[in-house]
């Protein structure tokens, strides 16, 4: 098979399973019904009536080495070199709100910092996306099966919560001390908000310090998924 073709259908079986969320029928009922329209593919290349995970992953790792590529990385979530089958270490007294996020793919991408950085909870209030969202899910990597999370009605419930276990309740905002100069309490939320708006004045009012990142660049602000990457990681230091 000449090797634009084989790589083409590689990428998308991969479109289609990463768009899913490795809804598998889905992904390979998508992809025959593209393949079927076109003319020069033969009827081999249709995954068929063999919809099973095994089955199309083989596939497309199939397409793959016949382009003479290794796969990508995503589409081995959880099953990448180096994961572990446990974690290194107890989880910390670290937690984390994400209240209106619009974005999966932030709040996939926090979920995936938070266990790197051994954080216990992640909490989810307002819109933020659902668990079951593919995004999320193809951000995350598998984080979501496993960290402990939580859906609540209102987000001041969420920081009441915390506050009763005596956890201090930490705001990630623009305007605040900063982050470099911090000390951290032992115990703590992260409350981080909505991508254009932040957060909200009713929530902030409840937070015992507000931190920001400074901003050296003509940019006055940082992705909060990249925000609160770096927020863990000087945390962790």
């Amino acid at each position: 098979m000449p090797t634009p073709t084989a790589k083409f259908l590689a990428s998308l079986l991969r479109n289609y399973i990463l768009r899913t969320g490795k809804d598998w029928n889905s992904a390979a009922k998508t992809y025959d019904q593209k393949v079927a329209l076109r003319e020069d593919f033969k009827p081999e290349f249709l995954v068929g009536n063999s919809t099973q995970h095994k089955r199309i992953l083989s596939l497309y790792l199939h397409w793959r080495h016949s382009a003479g590529l290794a796969p990508e990385r995503d589409m081995l979530a959880g099953q990448e070199d180096g994961d572990r089958d446990a974690p290194l270490c107890e989880p910390l007294p670290h937690a984390v709100l994400i209240h209106n996020l619009r974005s999966a793919y932030n709040t996939g991408s926090i979920f995936r910092t938070a266990d790197c950085f051994g954080f216990s909870e992640v909490n989810l209030s307002g819109y933020t996306p659902s668990l079951e969202h593919p995004a999320l899910k193809g951000t995350a990597r598998g984080c979501e099966t496993w960290l402990k999370s939580r859906r609540w009605e209102c987000p001041l419930d969420c920081i009441n919560f915390y506050k009763e276990q005596n956890y201090a309740v930490i705001a990630l905002e623009t305007g605040g001390t900063d982050i470099k100069a911090f000390e951290w309490p032992e115990k703590f939320l992260i409350l981080v908000g909505n991508e254009e708006l932040g957060i909200a004045k009713e929530l902030l009012d409840q937070c015992d310090s507000k931190i920001s990142i400074p901003m050296q660049g003509r940019k006055a602000s940082l992705n909060v998924s990249c925000s609160f990457a770096v927020a863990a990681a000087l945390k962790s230091k």
